[in-house]
């Protein structure tokens, strides 16, 4: 209860009920007179006795009255007031958003805008089913949580009890608010007929919507049907400070495959420009901190638009090899920290299978055998011409062709020795003599470490080879080893025959066909794993013999998970960002595995944490309630009515007690 004029009314008090219990006290002065009738004595001793001075007061009826009269009439003064909720009977939908701007700590104890929400929503619950005297009929309530995904917490019940603990269940997300599922699923339950316009209309008394939000609403463009009421509650303050990173990149310089170079995009939601120190580190280990200044952001009024201010960063390349997660992090502290990090898995290279066609001597194989592979196969001519004649060659990530030649050569990833394969573009005219290596572009990963100063070719396929064939290594005579790239088709071919050379005898033959398998095998692979965002699914495919798969979730909780078939495995919706690592046991090696998937924000909805004051479906407009707004139930209309009341009992006694 609250009261508006308080003072007033105890001023109003103090003034009117001290005179009035000082007049029980006053003597009535009458003078004195002999009448011969007996009729009033009994009134007069009464006179005589209530009115002597300073007596103590007797029990009287109208004195009572009269005090609770005037006590009545103060309190209506002072204006007392009673949340008594906005609705009553009815179904309601309690709409509450949980999405990631809702995590936002801009409030005044510092805690998250969703316990604000929830807090609110307790004492709604609380006030509509306390069921007082002014409470009337509750009618039931529903609950349902809503970000990128509507779910229902707790369906009609007019159990306080379990709304309560129904609204204890809610958890923060990290997801988009997205209200168009909730809207439809909170209609779902409250209509089922359809009319001459083809719109849902409720088959009886609509539900009463009340929305718990800040109004940061990315599809707010659906209409409450009409005869729909929506209460917006709104949350978070009129200046919240937030800078996020709104992208993230990683890519490799081309003249240092081994290195790595990470690029991030960074917006100020707020209206002075920020410095801020943005920190790279792989597996939780820093390595560099950059600081910049971003520009303050500014509101369009013709687009009726808040723009962030932007920036980049760009961070210095560093060796990294394949397996490792890397994390940019803005190291300023604002209202919302779930978009100052951002992740990107880089996952570890794939075991190669690799086929070695016809191969003249044991060097070429050899090489292969030391690699990690994941097979193997050495096939003759004819099998492999039955591949290409099946169009399986594909079943392979590289093919080594040892001087074989084929009658076509279909797409796929070659490395090739010896002859000449039937490619366009090579245009071999003979065969040349003895010869040096002039020139080695080492810049490309098959040519990295790869030292071919002591090399010497007896003999090679001589070539004339177009613009688009890439010379690797140039030789005193002629190309040692050209590159072609086109679409469906890679080959590193060397042009001599391994045994018409020493190189067999040098490590920079183990070194170039490491290198060259890797190279070709893993062409076409990202980079990076895909970024995944809340609200989509984990999609993985694991080794057919994958056992004791785990998820093991940003909160450090692990889920064991039974896919029917794990090189299908889906799990989602994904709720919240971070490093989500999958691990299982390879039944064919008995190793454990891990991979890591990245789950970013990377939302500017959800990181502009302006709250929205006004809502617009359609054509209404809808002003948001701060936390303590509501309507209340007056009650000194009630007490002034008691007041006068007792007035006319007063009245009525008094003209009863001077009946004689």
């Amino acid at each position: 209860m609250t009261w508006l004029t308080p003072l007033t009314g105890l001023i109003l008090a103090a003034a009117v009920i001290p005179p009035l219990v000082l007049l029980y006290f006053l003597k009535l002065r009458r003078r004195t007179q002999k009448i011969a009738c007996t009729i009033l004595w009994q009134r007069s001793i009464e006179d005589l006795q209530a009115n002597a001075p300073f007596q103590k007061l007797r029990r009287n009826i109208l004195l009572l009255l009269q005090l609770l009269a005037l006590i009545l009439l103060a309190l209506s003064v002072m204006q007392p007031q009673v949340r008594a909720g906005d609705l009553t009977g009815g179904k309601t939908i309690f709409l509450i958003d949980h999405s990631a701007s809702m995590n936002a700590t801009d409030t005044a104890d510092g805690r998250p805008r969703l316990e604000h929400a929830k807090d609110l929503l307790r004492e709604r619950i609380e006030a509509r089913y306390s069921r007082g005297l002014l409470g009337g009929d509750p009618g039931e309530s529903m609950i349902i949580a809503f970000s990128d995904r509507a779910e229902i917490v707790a369906r009609f019940t007019s159990s306080r009890q379990q709304l309560l603990r129904a609204v204890d269940r809610i958890q923060p997300t990290h997801g988009e608010t997205k209200i168009e599922q909730a809207l439809e699923l909170a209609r779902a339950y409250t209509t089922n007929i359809v009319d001459e316009m083809g719109e849902a209309r409720p088959t009886g008394e609509p539900a009463d919507l009340e929305l718990y939000s800040d109004g940061q609403i990315a599809d707010l463009n659906r209409q409450v049907l009409r005869g729909e009421t929506l209460i917006y509650h709104a949350f978070g303050s009129d200046a919240p400070d937030n800078v996020a990173i709104a992208a993230m990149s990683v890519e490799r310089p081309f003249a240092r495959p081994t290195f790595i170079e990470v690029f991030a995009s960074l917006v100020n939601f707020n209206e002075n420009p920020v410095t801020c120190d943005v920190q790279v580190s792989v597996d939780g280990t820093a390595l560099g901190i950059r600081t910049i200044e971003i520009p303050a952001g500014r509101f369009d009024e013709a687009a009726d638009l808040f723009i962030p201010g932007r920036n980049n960063v760009v961070f210095a390349p560093f060796e990294q090899p394949r397996g490792a997660v890397i994390e940019v992090a803005n190291l300023r502290s604002d209202d919302l920290g779930l978009d100052n990090v951002a992740q990107l898995s880089i996952p570890p290279a794939k075991r190669l299978e690799v086929a070695l066609v016809a191969p003249k001597s044991f060097v070429i194989r050899s090489a292969l055998e030391g690699m990690p592979l994941e097979r193997l196969d050495v096939l003759t001519a004819r099998q492999f011409d039955e591949l290409v004649e099946h169009q399986q060659t594909d079943r392979y990530d590289v093919i080594v062709l040892d001087s074989h030649v084929p009658e076509t050569m279909p797409n796929g990833r070659y490395l090739v020795f010896g002859d000449a394969p039937p490619v366009d573009g090579l245009n071999a005219y003979g065969e040349g003599g003895r010869q040096l290596i002039l020139n080695v572009r080492d810049e490309h990963p098959a040519m990295r470490y790869v030292d071919l100063n002591n090399l010497i070719i007896q003999s090679f396929t001589a070539l004339q080879p177009d613009d688009d064939v890439r010379i690797l290594a140039e030789g005193s005579a002629g190309p040692a080893i050209v590159a072609v790239d086109r679409s469906g088709l890679n080959m590193i071919y060397v042009t001599n025959d391994v045994l018409d050379s020493n190189w067999p005898m040098l490590t920079s033959f183990i070194t170039f066909v490491f290198n060259a398998v890797e190279h070709l095998g893993h062409i076409g692979e990202s980079l990076v794993s895909e970024s995944l965002r809340p609200g989509e699914a984990l999609t993985a495919r694991l080794p057919a013999g994958a056992q004791d798969i785990e998820l093991t979730l940003p909160t450090g909780r692990s889920e064991r998970l039974t896919p029917p078939d794990p090189t299908q495995m889906s799990w989602g919706p994904i709720r919240l960002t971070g490093p989500h690592v999958l691990s299982w046991t390879d039944a064919a090696r008995g190793e454990r595995e891990t991979r890591a998937h990245a789950v970013n924000l990377f939302s500017e909805t959800e990181g502009n944490l302006r709250v929205v004051e006004e809502l617009s479906f359609g054509e209404d407009r809808i002003a948001g309630r701060r936390a303590g707004d509501g309507r209340y139930t007056a009650l000194w209309p009630y007490a002034l009515l008691l007041c006068l009341m007792l007035l006319m009992i007063e009245w009525w006694v008094y003209h009863r007690k001077m009946t004689i």
